[in-house]
Parts: structure tokens; sequence; C-alpha cells
């Protein structure tokens, strides 16, 4: 009898299982393989810390932290102090967890924050950099005027953000919001000129169009090939015993099978930094 009120209890789970879908795809499969995918990988990331002159004893803001291997680098290379924040718990504790582990939690932290709306004083941090994140929020102005608000003056405010390389078709457009969990791409003139209306001078600017084996030789240098070979077989994990993410993955697939015809034409990345006067 109690075997039976368990396999009615399991299989009505299931059902409720089977109709539930994952609120943020995208994100919760990341947090899920404990991966960070940052556009031009390690590459790109130290070009930006050059671009913001962060050094020994900087006090610097990472804006989307991800899983943390950013942060925990940079620390690790330079010496700098960092504050690193994400919208998601799950991201924030994955690199709780890194910088435990690496021995860095007296010079590196992190916490639940949204890019939008910064939860720091006006004047802090040295640097303010965000990677492959401004992209995503709703008021990506907003954004930036909050990285503004709170760099030091005479301190920089860095991005690595997807950038449009030509004006894209609206199919384009629509494409990369829905297959890239929301991401709203600018043109490198587009990005500049938010960095200019958030009152930031000395203003570089550096588009690259992506080309997909240096994006994986530069993703596998940020965090080496193991990471990635566990993440997956997380992931095959997940698609074979939760639906929930059986159907974001099939949804994933779909998309990647219906790129529009020469979108890696249009579609790459930036490298922008400003000083704030």
């Amino acid at each position: 009898m109690r075997v039976k009120r368990l396999f009615r209890w399991g299989r009505i789970n299931m059902k409720k299982e089977e109709v539930t879908e994952l609120e943020h795809p995208y994100f919760d499969i990341q947090v899920q393989m404990g991966v960070t995918k940052h556009m031009g990988g390690w590459k790109a990331t130290q070009e930006l810390a050059e671009m913001c002159h962060i050094e020994e004893n900087k006090y610097v803001l990472i804006v989307g932290c991800g899983n943390g291997i950013s942060a925990c680098k940079l620390a690790k290379t330079y010496g700098c102090r960092i504050v690193g924040i994400d919208i998601s718990e799950g991201m924030v504790e994955l690199s709780q967890n890194r910088a435990q582990k690496e021995g860095l939690t007296e010079i590196v932290g992190f916490r639940v924050a949204d890019a939008q709306e910064l939860p720091f004083e006006d004047d802090v941090f040295d640097a303010v950099i965000s990677e492959s994140v401004t992209s995503f929020p709703e008021d990506k102005v907003k954004a930036i005027s909050e990285y503004a608000r709170v760099v030091k003056r005479g301190g920089y405010i860095g991005l690595n953000e997807v950038t449009w390389m030509e004006e894209p078709s609206p199919e384009m457009e629509e494409y990369t919001i829905r297959a890239i969990g929301g991401c709203k791409p600018e043109t490198a003139q587009g990005w500049e000129k938010m960095l200019e209306n958030s009152g930031l001078q000395d203003i570089i600017v550096r588009p690259y169009r992506m080309k997909k084996l240096d994006q994986a030789i530069g993703e596998i240098k940020m965090s080496g090939l193991v990471p990635p070979l566990k993440g997956f077989y997380k992931l095959t994990l997940l698609y074979l015993t939760k639906p929930a993410y059986r159907k974001a993955v099939n949804d994933m697939v779909r998309d990647a099978t219906a790129i529009p015809r020469y979108f890696m034409k249009y579609y790459g990345y930036g490298i922008y930094a400003g000083k704030k006067p």
C-alpha cells in the first residue's frame, strides 16, 4: 500500500515537472553547468583590464561575475581587490565557492545585485568592468550610468559586449533576443554613445568580428578543458532526468540550427573603456 502511495506521489510530481519551464533557460543552464561565457575569452579580459589601468591595490567592481573565474584570475594576475555582483544567486554561490577554493576570500567577494541598481555609494571603485552582461538589462543606459556613479573620478569603466558589426535586420535582432536569453547588442557607435552620455571621456572603441575557433581557444585559456567537460556531463544528466531542462536544451538546439543567413557577418564583440573626469 505504501509503495502504491509513493508511486502515485512520484507520478504526480513528474507530471507537474513536465509542464514546468525554466524561468531563465539561457542563464539557468549556465548555472547548472557552472560555466560563464565571455566574448574573446581571457585575452579580451586582459585587454579590458589594461585599458582600465587595473593594477595592484586597485579596487574593482565586476558587474555580472558569472561563476567568478574572471574575478579570481584578475585578482591573482594584477593583485587587485575585487567585488563581483550578479543577479543570479546560483552564480554568486559558484563564485563564492571558487574564491574560497582558491584562497582569495580576503581580496575577492561576491553578492547578489542588479546592474541597474548598484548597492554602493558614489565614487567607490577605481574601475568597473562588465563582460557580456550590459547587453541584457532592460535599461542599458541606466546600468552604465550606475557604473559611472560608483566609479571614482579619474577611474575607468570597461565593457566587453556583444556588438553588431553592421546594422542588423529585424529578423537578426529578434533571433538574438530569443536565442541568447534576451541579449540586445548595440553597434560600436551605439556603445560609444552610451559611454559618452554617461559623462565619460577618452573613450576607446575596439570592435572585433566573432571567430568561432578563436572563441573556443579563448574559453579554454580562461577555464581550462576539464570544467566545460564536467559542465556538459551535468547538462546531459539534467537532460535525461529533468523535463524542464530537456525542453530548454531542445529549444536551444532548434535555435542553433535556425541561424539567419549571414548572421556571423553581423555578430561580433567590442572592448570599450572610458574615464570618469
